[in-house]
């Protein structure tokens, strides 16, 4: 009887091994630290944004605030100190947000690209619907649950190619090549993807998480010119394990020109919780791109630094 126990047993924990280690391998990865890289540089955002317009800045892994047309757009927020489901076990960030959840300017609209934990911060973002209870949050179909289980409100679900209004903007949730999960039994349970944002002046896209496809090719026939996107360019190493995922720096720049956007911004790099690439890493290849071709029109910088729009 024991015997048979024991290798039901062995047979449920190989077949459970088996499943973590072919579906949540990318996972594992980011639980791997690198003492080798070097600290990422930052600056402190001490400007009064309030009345500041037309602008963008990079806080920290895909975390970008946006204002245009007098509205404040926030993707991706993650102000915690970890991206984890426990607050003192999980990949933890090496610097601190670049501006503090109190100093933000009045945020009108929080964007979320996928549920990942260094994605969809659900303490940040009630800290910031507590002090914007007029933000409007909107998230991939399979999200909407979890927010309200925590009280967020004001909240609307997209599926993929979908379009709404709030504001003035037109907003389009479209497709990346990505995955999502916040456990080890909901994997794919929720979309994931992009979001283009038309406002009267410019049409933005952030783009939280993707590995490289075709099928981006279509989307300037899709959504139309793309003034600005914002594009993940590190937490692509080792590439056996993360290719499936995530872009590199070189696929990252094809990327941004079968998307024929004017003007790319480089994000999710640095090290700010669990790539394992060198630090600057992404930053040079990007740099070096830019030096062979001029035309690229594909920048990053360190977080904190503010930049008119394009």
């Amino acid at each position: 009887m024991l015997r048979n126990l024991f290798i039901i047993f062995i047979i449920i924990f190989i077949g459970f091994a088996a499943y973590v280690f072919t579906y949540y391998k990318s996972g594992i990865n980011t639980l791997r630290g690198n003492p080798n890289n070097e600290p990422l540089l930052y600056e402190f955002i001490t400007d009064d944004l309030t009345n500041k317009k037309d602008y963008f800045t990079w806080i920290g892994q895909a975390t970008v605030l946006v204002n245009i047309d007098d509205k404040n757009i926030l993707f991706d927020p993650i102000f915690s100190e970890r991206a984890s489901p426990l607050k003192n076990i999980g990949p933890k960030r090496n610097i601190p947000p670049v501006i503090s959840v109190k100093n933000l300017p009045d945020i009108d609209l929080i964007v979320i690209s996928h549920n990942h934990y260094d994605h969809l911060d659900l303490q940040s973002l009630i800290q910031i619907q507590n002090t914007n209870p007029q933000a409007n949050i909107v998230v991939p179909k399979g999200d909407l649950k979890l927010l309200k289980s925590v009280g967020l409100s004001n909240i609307k679900e997209f599926d993929w190619w979908e379009e709404k209004s709030i504001f003035d903007f037109s907003i389009i949730f479209v497709p990346t090549k990505h995955w999502s999960a916040r456990g080890l039994f909901d994997r794919n349970k929720s979309l994931w993807g992009g979001w283009a944002i038309k406002s009267k002046s410019k049409t933005i896209l952030h783009i939280g998480d993707t590995a490289y496809a075709d099928y981006f090719k279509s989307y300037p026939l899709k959504i139309g010119q793309i003034d600005i996107a914002f594009m993940p360019i590190g937490s692509y190493s080792p590439r056996d394990i993360e290719s499936e995922y995530h872009v590199d720096p070189y696929e990252a720049i094809q990327l941004t020109r079968d998307l024929e956007s004017t003007y790319t911004y480089g994000i999710h790099w640095g090290g700010i919780f669990f790539q394992q690439e060198p630090t600057y890493e992404p930053q040079e290849i990007i740099e070096q791109e830019m030096l062979l071709d001029p035309t690229l029109n594909f920048y990053t910088s360190i977080p904190g630094i503010i930049i008119d729009l394009p």
